[in-house]
Order: C-alpha cells, then sequence, then structure tokens
C-alpha cells in the first residue's frame, strides 16, 4: 500500500497533518505536527499498524459537535422528564453549553467541529488550553466557570459512552484554587462601590436608587430582590427578610434557591431611609406589594438589570460591572467585617452549607480587624464612613 499523505495545514502555517482516510480512519486532517519528518513518522506507524490488522476501520460516522450537542439534550430532557433532575438543572445545562458551542477552536465554532477529529490524543494539551482559555476569558466567577466546565465534562463523557469519542479530554482537568480563576475583587474594591454611589446614583431615579442600593446593603441574588415585598422589609428592625424569588426565566414567584435562602438580612440605615423614601413616592406602597415592580406593578424583567449597572458605570467613570458584583461585593464586606465566620456569612449569603461559602469567597478575607458587625460592614464599605 503506498504511503499516506503528508501536508501542511493551509490555515494553520508549520502545522502537518495526515490523511488516514486510506486505512479507514475517517479524516483528511489527522493530527497536528510540528514538523514534517514527525508527521511522515507518525503516517508510517499508522499504515504499519493498519497492515498488520492493529487499526480497524471505523464502523460509527464522524459526528459533529452540534448533532451531538441535540443528542445529548433529547438525553437530559428524558432525565428532566423522570424527575432524575430539576428543571432548572436542565435550563442551566443547556444554557451553559449553548454558550461552549460559541467558543472558537482552531479558528471554527466548536459546534462545527467533528467530535472524532477534534478529540484525539495528539490534539490533548491543545485542546484542554483552548478551553481554559475561553472559561478564563470570559471574566465570570469561578461558580460559572466550574459549572461551565462540569456541564462539559458531562457532555464528553456521554459522547464516550456513545462511543463518538474514545475518551474525555477534560476528565483530569481543574480549576484548582481561587486564584486560578479570573478574580473579581479589583472589580468591586470599596473605592469603586462608593465612586458609583458618590457619582453616579444621584442622577438616577428614586427606585432604580433604592433598588441598587438594596443589591450592596442584603446581597439579595437578583430574583430575590424582584420578589421582595413591602410586608418583608422591615422599617423598625431596619432589615429585610427573604422569603421568595423569581424562578429562573419565569415571572413566577416561588421559593428561594436553597433551604438557607429563607433569612433576615440586616440593612444600615442609610439604605432603609432611601427605601423610606421610595415607599412613600411609589404608587405600590401596600404590603403585598411588590417593593420594586414593573410599570403595572408585576414582576420586573431580568434583562431590566445589566444596562443599569452599564450606565452607573459610565457615569461614575469605572471599568463596567455586572448586577450580580453587588453580591460578590456584600461577600466580601462581610468577610472583612466579620473574619472567618464562614457560618454567619454563609447564612447572610443564603448559602446552603457555609464550605461552599468558603470555597467561592474565601480569598477575599483579609488581615484586618474583624469586629464589626455585618450592618456596619455593609455601610462603612458602601459610603465610605
Amino acid at each position: 500500500m503506498k504511503a499516506l499523505n503528508v501536508k501542511e495545514r493551509t490555515d494553520r502555517p508549520g502545522v502537518y497533518v495526515i490523511d488516514t482516510r486510506r486505512i479507514g480512519i475517517n479524516t483528511p486532517n489527522y493530527g497536528n505536527y510540528a514538523t514534517k519528518a514527525e508527521a511522515e513518522k507518525e503516517a508510517k506507524e499508522l499504515l504499519a499498524k493498519f497492515t498488520l490488522g492493529m487499526v480497524v476501520k471505523e464502523e460509527v460516522k464522524d459526528i459533529k459537535v452540534k448533532d451531538a450537542f441535540d443528542q445529548f439534550m433529547v438525553h437530559q430532557d428524558n432525565r428532566k422528564s423522570n424527575n432524575e433532575i430539576s428543571k432548572s438543572h436542565f435550563a442551566d445545562i443547556k444554557g451553559s453549553l449553548n454558550f461552549i458551542l460559541k467558543y472558537k477552536i482552531d479558528g471554527k465554532l466548536f459546534e462545527n467541529h467533528f467530535l472524532g477529529q477534534l478529540v484525539k490524543p495528539i490534539n490533548q494539551d491543545d485542546l484542554v488550553q483552548d478551553f481554559k482559555k475561553h472559561f478564563l476569558g470570559e471574566n465570570k466567577s469561578k461558580a460559572t466557570a466550574e459549572k461551565r466546565l462540569k456541564h462539559l465534562k458531562s457532555f464528553f463523557n456521554y459522547c464516550s459512552l456513545k462511543r463518538w469519542i474514545s475518551y474525555n479530554p477534560l476528565d483530569k482537568f481543574t480549576f484548582g484554587s481561587s486564584s486560578d480563576i479570573s478574580d473579581k475583587s479589583v472589580k468591586i474594591q470599596p473605592e469603586i462601590i462608593q465612586k458609583i454611589i458618590r457619582d453616579a446614583l444621584p442622577k438616577q431615579k428614586l427606585k432604580i436608587r433604592s433598588m441598587v442600593l438594596l443589591a450592596i446593603a442584603s446581597g439579595m441574588r437578583q430574583g430575590e430582590l424582584r420578589a421582595v415585598k413591602w410586608s418583608e422589609i422591615d422599617f423598625d428592625a431596619n432589615q429585610v427578610k427573604v422569603i421568595g424569588a423569581v424562578k429562573h426565566s419565569t415571572l413566577i414567584i416561588g421559593e428561594p434557591k436553597t433551604k438557607r435562602g429563607l433569612r433576615v438580612i440586616p440593612i444600615d440605615v442609610k439604605t432603609m431611609s432611601v427605601l423610606k423614601e421610595w415607599k412613600m413616592k411609589s404608587k405600590y406602597s401596600k404590603s403585598s406589594d411588590l417593593v420594586f415592580p414593573n410599570k403595572l406593578g408585576t414582576v420586573i424583567g431580568q434583562k431590566r438589570f445589566n444596562p443599569i449597572t452599564k450606565l452607573l458605570c459610565e457615569d461614575a467613570g469605572v471599568d463596567l460591572i455586572r448586577w450580580g458584583d453587588f453580591r460578590h461585593f456584600f461577600a466580601s464586606s462581610q468577610l472583612s467585617g466579620l473574619g472567618e465566620d464562614w457560618a454567619e456569612v454563609a447564612s447572610l449569603m443564603g448559602h446552603a452549607k457555609p464550605n461552599f461559602t468558603y470555597q467561592q469567597y474565601g480569598h477575599y478575607v483579609k488581615n484586618e480587624a474583624k469586629q464589626e458587625k455585618a450592618r456596619s460592614a455593609s455601610a462603612a464599605a458602601m459610603y465610605g464612613n
């Protein structure tokens, strides 16, 4: 049998590939070799193995990543129908993978690659580095990056079971410690929040001012903030009760994300004063009314939030942050004030376990005075007092 053809890639000069279709491996671009000599040596070994019967013709036609994803989601939908996973977990899987499908690997969208051509031992290191670069390049929280990685690993495991690939290329990959993930601490230093409160918030309507201040002072999740009612704001005790949350991708108010999401959060006096002013001016001020409704008095849409932070950051002259960063800031300010009292901070955050709080926010703890109580910690960080 003639030697297998070796050629230089047109899209990546200096990288050589092998046309292995002659021996039943259905790809004209097998491998990525740094020199032509390396590619020719591998081509000879593959040809020798084929001659000895060690390379078997592929019985399964290579499948595109997008087609594999569609089948994977059918499988997940069946799991949802059988109550093996929740609707919210299903939505998380779909959302994460839809985002990952748009990553570019070797200049082409991940969803447009053929799995068998992409996932091979020869590509292992490059593939891991490509995905790592994308995860870190999003500048998301550690939790988001790890969630994306978990769902991608699950997808590759499924593909391996279907025998579209021979192994999971990310099986042993982890992000390691918190410092390996893009760190949001620079964005949410007290000076940044103070600048937003001092220079940008006064230009906003009272409703927006109230909403932003309560988000910063309480660390409530966005869904919890959208669900809070006036009956849950205690102006005498200066605190807010969290008893509900808008369910993901809906306008329906249900229970908080976790059982410990049911909690009472102390709020500083300045923020409570602004809330009191907003209640007096809002046309929806009955105890059963939402604190921050839309114009019709019903649940405000999720898409309203990030445009608010974008405008605030532009007015304050600071780098762009997301609405969720207010919650991260609350966590960091509480840890600075309460020290390593993980149980108390977890309670304020509504986390199911203190260990989760430690994993997410342990790198925010500073070696400074830790005697401040929760309310004074937030107030000092917000207003610079």
